[in-house]
């Protein structure tokens, strides 16, 4: 029993993915944790995905494109006891522009001492179904709004680490 657990426990570990990077955003104010292997996006990549779209202010990925984690700060002025609210209109309004949207979940949840709002979809891509994880806090009065998204196949291995990334979000 004990060279099972010798050699399976290791194996345990193997495939999970690690917050090793920590992302300081809005002046310091916010930190979130996220995996080593997503760097800034390129611009020439940006501008392939998002065409003219501004740039928010993190936009991290993997080397093939596949995994993204994006932030920005919103221009939209907001309370906490507004999250579920917020959420709520975000859901909607995605549903009346793209009603092919699979929502999986949402709500609102404390974290770190602060009210974040989520919700979960698949959405079709041009080419293959997208895996998206938004979630939302507020900073200054202002919506702090994050995307992270990756390729339906990969939804297994990155649904629980992007759960993490929510889990260490922390507000100063």
């Amino acid at each position: 029993m004990k060279l099972f657990a010798l050699f399976f426990i290791p194996l345990c570990g193997f495939g999970q993915i690690k917050l090793e990077q920590k992302v300081s955003l809005v002046n310091n104010k916010v930190e979130i944790l996220a995996p080593k292997n997503l760097a800034n996006m390129s611009e020439e990549m940006w501008a392939l995905k998002y065409q003219k779209r501004a740039r928010p202010v993190l936009v991290l990925t993997d080397a093939d494109g596949e995994i993204n984690l994006v932030a920005d700060l919103t221009p939209q002025p907001a309370a906490e006891n507004q999250m579920a609210a917020f959420k709520d209109f975000q859901m909607a309004q995605l549903k009346k522009s793209r009603p092919d949207l699979v929502f999986l979940g949402d709500g609102v949840k404390t974290v770190n001492g602060k009210k974040v709002g989520y919700f979960k979809f698949l959405s079709q891509a041009i080419d293959q179904k997208v895996f998206n994880y938004y979630f939302f806090t507020v900073v200054d009065g202002k919506v702090l709004l994050f995307s992270f998204n990756c390729i339906e196949k990969l939804k297994a291995d990155w649904e629980k680490t992007a759960e993490e990334m929510v889990e260490s979000l922390k507000v100063k």
